[in-house]
This record gives C-alpha cells, sequence and structure tokens, in this order.
C-alpha cells in the first residue's frame, strides 16, 4: 500500500474504511508513541486498531475548526463528561 504523506485511506473488507493521517493539527507536540500510549485499542475482525484519546481527538477538532468537527467535539465532550461521570 502506498500512502500519501499527511493522508491515507485504505479498506477492511467491503465495511469498514480506516484513515491513516501521519500529522494532524492541535496534537503537533505529540509523537506517535505519546499518541500510541494512550490510544484505546479495539479488536475489528481480529486485527488491533488504535484509536486517539479522546482528548487528542478533541484537540484535533478544535483545531481544524470545521463546521462539522465543532459539531463533533460537542458530541464527544458530551462522551467525556459520561465516562468521567462512570469512574
Amino acid at each position: 500500500m502506498e500512502f500519501v504523506p499527511g493522508w491515507t485511506s485504505f479498506y477492511i473488507g467491503h465495511e469498514i474504511e480506516l484513515d491513516i493521517m501521519t500529522s494532524m493539527k492541535g496534537i503537533e507536540d505529540l509523537t506517535f508513541t505519546d499518541c500510541l500510549e494512550k490510544a484505546s485499542i479495539a479488536n475489528l475482525n481480529g486485527i488491533l486498531v488504535p484509536f486517539l484519546h479522546i482528548n487528542q481527538l478533541i484537540a484535533n477538532k478544535k483545531a481544524v475548526n470545521r463546521s462539522k468537527d465543532l459539531i463533533d467535539v460537542i458530541e464527544l465532550e458530551k462522551i467525556k463528561k459520561i465516562r468521567e461521570e462512570e469512574n
């Protein structure tokens, strides 16, 4: 698979599309290792896939500042609050 600097997208099977980004606004001060250490890991059909920590995802979406990302921030903040209340 060829990676395009900054962004590559690929599919797992016919239903799951994954986006691979080599840098992200809002979390430029973090290394890949920093992000991986805090990542959530999901098992997708036997493939372990790390996902950004919710705080990093929120920081990215705020930095990108598109209207659709700002809507995501509102929902992610709600999820974060629910998680904090459960713990």
